[in-house]
Protein backbone atom coordinates (compact mmCIF):
# COMPACT_ATOMS: atom_id res chain seq x y z
CA UNK A 1 0.00 0.00 0.00
CA UNK A 2 1.68 3.20 -1.07
CA UNK A 3 0.80 6.86 -1.35
CA UNK A 4 -2.48 7.92 0.18
CA UNK A 5 -3.73 4.35 0.42
CA UNK A 6 -1.28 3.40 3.16
CA UNK A 7 -2.40 1.01 5.87
CA UNK A 8 -4.57 2.30 8.67
CA UNK A 9 -2.39 4.20 11.14
CA UNK A 10 -1.94 3.16 14.73
CA UNK A 11 -0.79 5.51 17.48
CA UNK A 12 2.04 3.44 18.91
CA UNK A 13 4.43 0.60 18.26
CA UNK A 14 3.10 -2.90 18.86
CA UNK A 15 4.87 -5.21 21.35
CA UNK A 16 6.35 -7.12 18.36
CA UNK A 17 7.73 -3.88 16.91
CA UNK A 18 9.20 -2.89 20.29
CA UNK A 19 11.01 -6.24 20.55
CA UNK A 20 12.32 -5.85 16.99
CA UNK A 21 13.75 -2.34 17.48
CA UNK A 22 16.42 -3.14 20.06
CA UNK A 23 19.66 -2.06 18.39
CA UNK A 24 19.96 -4.79 15.77
CA UNK A 25 17.53 -3.57 13.12
CA UNK A 26 18.42 -1.21 10.29
CA UNK A 27 16.25 1.88 10.66
CA UNK A 28 16.15 4.64 8.06
CA UNK A 29 15.90 8.20 9.37
CA UNK A 30 14.20 10.63 6.97
CA UNK A 31 14.04 14.38 7.49
CA UNK A 32 13.29 17.50 5.46
CA UNK A 33 15.81 20.33 5.56
CA UNK A 34 13.52 23.37 5.52
CA UNK A 35 16.21 25.74 4.20
CA UNK A 36 16.72 23.91 0.90
CA UNK A 37 13.51 21.81 0.93
CA UNK A 38 15.46 18.59 0.38
CA UNK A 39 14.76 15.23 1.94
CA UNK A 40 17.73 13.55 3.63
CA UNK A 41 17.97 9.91 4.70
CA UNK A 42 20.52 7.98 6.71
CA UNK A 43 20.68 4.41 7.99
CA UNK A 44 20.90 3.87 11.75
CA UNK A 45 21.59 0.74 13.78
CA UNK A 46 21.68 2.09 17.34
CA UNK A 47 17.91 2.48 17.60
CA UNK A 48 15.90 1.28 20.60
CA UNK A 49 12.15 1.31 21.16
CA UNK A 50 11.77 2.21 24.83
CA UNK A 51 8.02 1.56 24.76
CA UNK A 52 5.14 1.98 22.32
CA UNK A 53 5.40 5.77 22.26
CA UNK A 54 9.16 6.39 22.58
CA UNK A 55 12.16 5.51 20.42
CA UNK A 56 15.74 6.58 21.14
CA UNK A 57 18.67 6.54 18.76
CA UNK A 58 22.34 7.48 18.77
CA UNK A 59 24.05 9.32 15.94
CA UNK A 60 27.38 11.12 15.50
CA UNK A 61 27.16 14.31 17.58
CA UNK A 62 28.55 16.33 14.65
CA UNK A 63 25.96 15.02 12.20
CA UNK A 64 23.94 17.55 10.23
CA UNK A 65 20.88 15.47 11.13
CA UNK A 66 21.20 16.62 14.75
CA UNK A 67 21.32 20.29 13.72
CA UNK A 68 18.40 19.94 11.33
CA UNK A 69 16.24 18.08 13.88
CA UNK A 70 17.00 20.70 16.50
CA UNK A 71 15.37 23.31 14.24
CA UNK A 72 12.62 21.07 12.86
CA UNK A 73 11.89 17.97 14.97
CA UNK A 74 9.61 16.24 12.43
CA UNK A 75 10.94 12.94 11.14
CA UNK A 76 10.00 9.60 9.67
CA UNK A 77 11.68 6.33 10.65
CA UNK A 78 11.32 3.28 8.39
CA UNK A 79 12.14 -0.31 9.24
CA UNK A 80 11.54 -3.78 7.86
CA UNK A 81 10.33 -6.63 10.02
CA UNK A 82 7.56 -9.12 10.66
CA UNK A 83 7.11 -9.64 6.90
CA UNK A 84 6.40 -5.97 6.19
CA UNK A 85 7.75 -2.41 5.97
CA UNK A 86 6.76 0.19 8.56
CA UNK A 87 6.80 3.95 8.76
CA UNK A 88 6.94 5.80 12.07
CA UNK A 89 6.08 9.50 12.13
CA UNK A 90 7.27 11.43 15.14
CA UNK A 91 9.03 14.39 16.68
CA UNK A 92 12.59 14.28 17.96
CA UNK A 93 14.17 16.01 20.91
CA UNK A 94 17.84 15.99 21.76
CA UNK A 95 18.23 13.99 24.97
CA UNK A 96 22.05 14.18 25.03
CA UNK A 97 23.88 16.65 22.78
CA UNK A 98 27.23 14.88 23.14
CA UNK A 99 28.01 11.79 25.17
CA UNK A 100 30.84 11.88 27.68
CA UNK A 101 33.11 8.95 28.48
CA UNK A 102 32.28 7.06 25.28
CA UNK A 103 34.65 6.04 22.51
CA UNK A 104 32.58 7.92 19.94
CA UNK A 105 31.03 11.32 20.61
CA UNK A 106 27.35 10.69 19.98
CA UNK A 107 24.11 12.57 20.31
CA UNK A 108 21.11 10.70 21.71
CA UNK A 109 17.74 11.71 20.34
CA UNK A 110 14.34 10.72 21.66
CA UNK A 111 11.39 10.36 19.32
CA UNK A 112 7.80 10.84 20.42
CA UNK A 113 5.88 8.37 18.23
CA UNK A 114 2.79 10.00 16.73
CA UNK A 115 1.78 7.45 14.10
CA UNK A 116 2.83 4.03 12.80
CA UNK A 117 1.80 2.64 9.43
CA UNK A 118 2.35 -0.58 7.53
CA UNK A 119 3.55 0.75 4.16
CA UNK A 120 4.15 -2.54 2.33
CA UNK A 121 2.65 -2.52 -1.15
CA UNK A 122 -0.59 -4.43 -1.66
CA UNK A 123 -0.10 -8.17 -2.04
CA UNK A 124 3.54 -8.15 -0.98
CA UNK A 125 5.34 -9.57 2.01
CA UNK A 126 8.97 -9.54 3.11
CA UNK A 127 10.37 -13.06 3.01
CA UNK A 128 13.93 -12.28 4.14
CA UNK A 129 14.64 -9.46 6.56
CA UNK A 130 17.81 -7.43 5.97
CA UNK A 131 20.87 -8.52 7.94
CA UNK A 132 24.05 -6.57 8.49
CA UNK A 133 27.46 -7.05 10.04
CA UNK A 134 29.78 -4.45 11.51
CA UNK A 135 32.94 -4.47 9.44
CA UNK A 136 35.25 -2.89 11.98
CA UNK A 137 37.16 -4.66 14.77
CA UNK A 138 34.88 -7.17 16.55
CA UNK A 139 36.06 -6.19 20.05
CA UNK A 140 35.48 -2.53 19.24
CA UNK A 141 32.00 -3.34 17.92
CA UNK A 142 31.08 -5.04 21.21
CA UNK A 143 32.53 -2.14 23.22
CA UNK A 144 30.68 0.50 21.17
CA UNK A 145 27.39 -1.40 21.33
CA UNK A 146 27.72 -1.69 25.12
CA UNK A 147 28.56 2.02 25.52
CA UNK A 148 25.71 3.12 23.28
CA UNK A 149 23.18 0.90 25.05
CA UNK A 150 24.26 2.38 28.39
CA UNK A 151 23.75 5.98 27.21
CA UNK A 152 20.47 5.16 25.45
CA UNK A 153 18.99 3.64 28.61
CA UNK A 154 20.39 6.20 31.07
Amino acid sequence: MGGLNMGKPIEELSPDMISLIQGNTIVLLNIVHKENERVYTTALSWVYAMNGKTIRFAIDAKSEFVKILENDPDLVLNFIGHESVYSVIGKATIKTRQTKGTTLKLAVLEVDVEEVRDIMFYGGKIVTEPLFIKTYNAELAVKLDREVKEVIFS
